[in-house]
Formats: structure tokens, C-alpha cells, sequence
């Protein structure tokens, strides 16, 4: 057993043998639908989460884990003695700090429980997970679990092409009539997940094209160690093997997957959305 317990939440998109696998124990998000309030992954699973959003158009409304789930897992912690890291999605995007750490205050001095907040979600937060596991397998003590998840935070970026404004209602900070004026116009948002919220970082107009878009804000960095193009239910507007295309010519050797992403980012930024994950990597001494 590694010396540090890893948590997350479903919002990393950890599939249930993934988390196995990488001995990480996953916290489901609740999503408000219709007035109902379902666990993900307990009361109703990732995929029909992505089938209702795909196709209804009743809003899902991402809530952070349920007190009882929290303090259930965190009881656990505390009863085998364990030393625990927990890596939450981005605070800016589903309030997870508030609720996490009161139930570890409730444990205090019964348990050494240490909160991450990822400033990341999806693919993101999957690859920092993914990380901490890695570093606690190889013995790492929560000090040193803690400072590669920190590191590495500094160095992944998220970019989203968002097919309307009509799903970012509640989730960035855009007024109605400015959204309805972009929808009669033709104008897409591109979003940058920037310190843990999603932040309008340009807006594509009719004769902009996404791939362009896209492409240019990788072609940016300096380095890149790891990149991935994130697909959501609905096919996206415009070509996503034009896209790769751009991106595999100018990093030859680079594997760059198409991953699909869960029901947190096709609730918040749309069904319909394409993302870019891109990690530079760390100095060598990490």
C-alpha cells in the first residue's frame, strides 16, 4: 500500500478501473437536474449524464460531493491510520474547498489530510491525479506527493472552443445580452481555464475558423511535453482531423490523443465543446 492515499472527485474522469489501478479513491459529483440531485457514477451513470445533455435541454447544474460521501471516505482515512492527499477539480468551477475542508477540521487530530485545489478539471486534473499516484507508488511522503502536484499544476493549460454561449450561463462571467447579441452574430467563445475559472479568452467570429484558433494557441509555448484533444458528445462544427493534422505536422513524434471528456465539462461549457490539454512538462530534477 502506498505511503499516501490519493482522492479526487469524479470531475478527473477517472474510469473505476483507472482509479483501481492507480489505488486512488474518486468522490462523486452531483449534478442538479430537473430538481432532482443525482450522484455521479451511484444515482446515474457518466454516460447517461452525457446522453441527457447531449440531447435534453434541461440544464445539469454540477454540485460539489455530498457531506456524508465526504466524511465517509475521509472516516476511513482516519480509522487505518492513513495519511491522505485530496485533489479537487478547480474551486472556480464546482465549490469543492468549503466542504472538504470542514469535514477534515471535524477530523482533526485523528487524521493527517492535506487539500489541493487542482485549479483544473477533465483531462487536467486526470493527468495531476495520475501524477500523484506515480510519485506516491515510488514512496513519496505527502510532502513530496504534495510538491510534484503543485509543480505540475503550474505547467498544464485547458482551452475550450465552445459551440454557443447558451450552455456558459452560470459558468463564466458573461451577461445575458451580451450572449444573445454573439448568438445573432455568429460568435463562438474560446475559454481559458485560468486559476481555476474559465475566463472568456477571445471571441471566433464567422470568418475565424476554430482550428486556427486552436492551433495558434498551442504553436505559443515553448515546450510540450503532452497534448490532447478533448471531444464531447455532440460532433463539433468544424473538422477535428484538420485540427489534429495542424498539430501533429508541427510536433512530429508527439502522440496526441483524442479523448473524450465527461458530463462536468459538457454541463458547464456545452455537449458540443472541443478542449486542448497541453502539459510542458518539468525540469529535470522532478
Amino acid at each position: 500500500m502506498n505511503s499516501v492515499r490519493i482522492i479526487t472527485d469524479s470531475g478527473s474522469e477517472l474510469s473505476p478501473s483507472e482509479a483501481e489501478g492507480l489505488g486512488v479513491s474518486v468522490l462523486p459529483l452531483r449534478y442538479s437536474i430537473g430538481g432532482t440531485i443525482y450522484r455521479q457514477d451511484v444515482d446515474i451513470s457518466s454516460e447517461r449524464l452525457l446522453e441527457l445533455l447531449a440531447h435534453e435541454k434541461t440544464p445539469a447544474v454540477p454540485m460539489p460531493p455530498a457531506r456524508e460521501d465526504i466524511a465517509a471516505l475521509l472516516e476511513d482515512v482516519a480509522r487505518a491510520g492513513q495519511v491522505a492527499l485530496c485533489i479537487h477539480v478547480a474551486d472556480g468551477v464546482v465549490p469543492m474547498a468549503e466542504p472538504l475542508r470542514s469535514v477534515v477540521q471535524s477530523l482533526f487530530g485523528r487524521a493527517r489530510i492535506e487539500i489541493v485545489d487542482s485549479l483544473a478539471m477533465s483531462y487536467g486534473l486526470k493527468r495531476i491525479v495520475r501524477g500523484a499516484a506515480e510519485v506516491a507508488a515510488r514512496g513519496g511522503n505527502l510532502g513530496e506527493v504534495t510538491q510534484a502536484v503543485r509543480a505540475m499544476i503550474s505547467h498544464i493549460y485547458t482551452l475550450f472552443y465552445a459551440e454557443d454561449f447558451e450552455h456558459l450561463e452560470g459558468s463564466v462571467d458573461i451577461q445575458p445580452a451580451q450572449a444573445m447579441l454573439a448568438s445573432i452574430l455568429g460568435v463562438k467563445p474560446l475559454l481559458m481555464l485560468e486559476e481555476g475559472r474559465l475566463l472568456p479568452l477571445e471571441k471566433i467570429t464567422p470568418r475565424a475558423t476554430p482550428v486556427d484558433k486552436l492551433a495558434d494557441f498551442v504553436f505559443e509555448f515553448a515546450s510540450v511535453a503532452e497534448m490532447a484533444i478533448l471531444l464531447g458528445p455532440r460532433e463539433p462544427d468544424f473538422s477535428i482531423e484538420e485540427l489534429q493534422l495542424r498539430l501533429t505536422t508541427q510536433y512530429p513524434g508527439l502522440e496526441i490523443p483524442l479523448v473524450h471528456y465527461g458530463p462536468l465539462v459538457a454541463a458547464t461549457i456545452g455537449p458540443g465543446a472541443t478542449g486542448l490539454f497541453v502539459y510542458e512538462g518539468l525540469q529535470a530534477g522532478w
